[in-house]
């Protein structure tokens, strides 16, 4: 069971985090936490903080000063608590990795929780299936739902930002980290260092150090960082099968080769396919679109796992933090010169198989327009029906600051009307400044993704593999922040940032790999084997039974796809995941079971 902390509870099971009241409350858990105190001075760290005793004492000085971003500067992924005698502090990480959520209202005051689940049940809360739907047909757009979570009233605290509890009742958030730019050499050196600090800690920590040694530029990159430091490391990497092969594999080995300290596994299983064994997928708290995928990490993560792994490193998080989104041409338009401009347009152009004028003229229309303008767009495709690009081709709308997943296609006319309604008012509210609108996108893609990471973290850890993605550390993303989006696009690396930080310590042949595995070989077997499963969790859809979703329309796509027609993978994975999540938690009709 993942570690939840919930607010102060009479009579509530658990331990106290502090010695004295009011105090929050733990619940089983199979990660740490650890407390200090000096008189009305509280201070507890959650999850995995590599913070030693006395710098937690220290840390009492920045709970007095309420200087809540120094409490993160500590290598790990980790909760904060902090009391000064007058308020209660609850910070979440940067990336939103360790999700916080609460209830203002509830109990005369407000009631918050590490899990959403425990709250809603706690409350007595329903599944807000509006919301639900919001997030699939616009994941990265934070404006359509705001912090609701999958419950209604049940709020989710964004990545950054601290929940304040006063004594009297009352609640409010505020962003703890301030916004800095840096220069780049300077924004290497310090993610080179807080990186390092991340992966040494956690396998010095570790009495079985595990690791995905897929190849890839991120996890590879990590599990050769822990070899350097003298680690034993137990790395397994997932031998594609018949149906998808890559070069995954030929990195990997080469990576391996003369490796002192590595015991390197290959692992191939023909099950390891999307869909397969859905019904056994550990639970977690909230839907997540990866989840489907969990037989084919377990394929290979397993043999961590009967290892007697008590820490995993992963590179998760790497594609979201360290690579620009194409809307970074909007800020070219203005800050790279023609030059440069006109390479990465061409490159662009290459990559998505469009001509290079169309590539161009979408950055200029982009770089002109605002994020309320883009919302008010984005509503304007919803109620029109605008047609959903064809799936073998990337649509010109990635090259615009958002935009709607496939999923759009099968909402019903009352979804599209509730949806294009709350776009609106967001529009009418959002107060990004044009020049701000690179930055807020990014940061919205990179708190979905930690949505994401606190999910596939919890999976992770029912199929008994201690997870860890240090990428996602706020010390290592706070250096990543650091620089502007179009520092993050490169015509030469995929990552100039990785590149740059890691240079020495990492071979330049693996820095420079300018391919990445795919696995759609693995999706359209897994989905033959599986369409029955699929098309039964589909046909009994509990959003189409609440008048969101065309479940006729979603069965034609998975006919579509079965019979090998390129289609909307990622919508029917996002449908598909969402209902498996309704039907783990036996939730039917917006209640609970």
């Amino acid at each position: 069971m993942p570690l939840i902390i919930s607010s102060p509870t009479p009579h509530a099971p658990g331990r106290r985090v502090w010695s004295t009241e009011p105090s929050p409350v733990a619940t089983e858990d199979n990660e740490p936490w650890r407390a200090v105190e000096d008189g009305l001075l509280r201070l507890a760290v959650a999850g995995h903080c590599y913070a030693g005793e006395s710098q937690l004492r220290k840390g009492l000085r920045a709970v007095r000063a309420r200087d809540w971003t120094a409490l993160t500067r500590w290598p790990g992924s980790y909760w904060v608590l902090a009391d000064d005698g007058d308020t209660t502090a609850v910070l979440t990480d940067l990336a939103a990795t360790r999700p916080v959520y609460y209830m203002p209202g509830f109990d005369d005051g407000c009631t918050w929780s590490t899990s959403a689940l425990a709250l809603a049940r706690r409350s007595g809360a329903d599944v807000d299936h509006a919301a639900l739907t919001a997030r699939m047909v616009c994941p990265t757009v934070p404006e359509i739902c705001g912090t609701e979570s999958a419950f209604h009233g049940v709020r989710r605290l964004p990545g950054g930002h601290a929940l304040l509890l006063g004594r009297d009742g009352s609640c409010r958030t505020v962003a703890y980290e301030p916004r800095r730019t840096v220069p780049f050499q300077q924004a290497a050196r310090e993610f080179r260092e807080s990186l390092v600090a991340a992966v040494q800690c956690r396998a010095r920590s570790a009495w079985r150090l595990t690791a995905d040694f897929s190849g890839g530029l991120d996890s590879t990159s990590v599990a050769l960082l822990a070899l350097r430091d003298g680690a034993e490391l137990f790395g397994v990497t997932h031998h594609p099968t018949s149906q998808s092969d890559n070069d995954d594999l030929y990195y990997a080995r080469q990576a391996a080769a003369g490796q002192t300290g590595l015991t390197h596994r290959e692992v191939r299983d023909e099950r390891g396919l999307f869909f397969e064994d859905l019904h056994k997928a550990p639970p977690t708290d909230q839907p997540f679109p990866d989840a489907a995928r969990w037989r084919m990490r377990y394929a290979y993560q397993r043999h961590c796992a009967e290892w007697g792994s008590d820490v995993h490193l992963t590179g998760s998080g790497g594609d979201t933090l360290l690579t620009a989104s194409p809307f970074y041409l909007a800020d070219l338009t203005r800050t790279g010169g023609s030059g440069r401009f006109a390479r990465h347009c061409l490159l662009r152009a290459r990559l998505r198989h469009f001509p290079v004028y169309t590539v161009a003229a979408r950055a200029l229309l982009t770089s002109r327009t605002s994020n309320a303008q883009a919302l008010r767009r984005l509503a304007r495709d919803l109620t029109t029906g605008a047609p959903v690009p064809p799936p073998h081709r990337a649509s010109r709308e990635s090259l615009g600051w958002m935009r709607l997943s496939a999923v759009r296609s099968w909402l019903t006319d009352a979804a599209r009307d509730e949806l294009s309604r709350r776009l609106l008012r967001a529009a009418e509210e959002c107060a990004v400044p044009v020049c701000e609108t690179s930055r807020h996108r990014y940061v919205a893609e990179l708190h979905e993704f930690g949505s994401w990471e606190a999910e596939l973290r919890t999976q992770a850890e029912g199929m008994g593999v201690p997870h860890h993605a240090p990428l996602l550390d706020s010390t290592v993303v706070r250096a990543a922040l650091a620089v502007p989006v179009v520092g993050h696009a490169s015509t030469v690396v995929q990552k100039p940032l990785l590149e740059a930080a890691l240079h020495g310590l990492v071979p330049d042949w693996l820095l420079h790999r300018s391919t990445k595995g795919a696995y759609f070989g693995s999706a359209y077997t897994g989905l033959r084997r599986n369409a029955d499963t699929v098309r039964e969790l589909i046909a009994s859809s509990r959003l189409a039974a609440e008048g969101w979703i065309d479940a006729g329309a979603a069965l034609a796509e998975v006919d579509r796809l079965t019979a090998g027609a390129a289609g909307k993978w990622s919508a029917l994975e996002a449908l598909t995941t969402t209902e498996m999540w309704l039907a783990q938690h036996s939730i039917a009709g917006g209640s609970h079971a």
